[in-house]
């Protein structure tokens, strides 16, 4: 019977350090989980910050794509009588300031 006893003692020593093993590990794996989700709510405060920050760009894209365009519907055509032809005009002023040709009256 103290035999018996002895080796049930043994049996519980073991189911207890085991027991001991299994609260340490699970522990373990909630501060891992805590870990985890703190990192996890930094991910999305980043993400949301990202998203807010595309936000804006988007915006201020948007703006410059309006000023631009504003800009360029400013700018004669290239039909449009006003737009000067500084290329041909210089060449034309060169013609018309030279000298003229002798004329013979022959």
């Amino acid at each position: 019977m103290l035999n018996e006893l002895e080796q049930l003692a043994g049996k519980i020593a073991r189911v207890l350090r085991h027991a001991d093993a299994l609260a340490a590990e699970n522990q373990r794996l909630r501060a891992e989980v805590e870990r985890l989700q703190a990192e996890a709510e930094a991910s999305k405060t980043e993400r949301d910050a990202m998203v807010a920050d595309r936000s804006v760009l988007n915006a201020k894209i948007e703006e410059a794509q309006l000023r631009i365009q504003s800009i360029l519907d400013k700018l004669p055509t290239a039909t449009d009588a006003r737009q000067l032809d500084l290329l041909g005009q210089a060449a034309g002023a060169d013609e018309t300031t030279a000298a003229p040709a002798p004329h013979s009256e022959t």
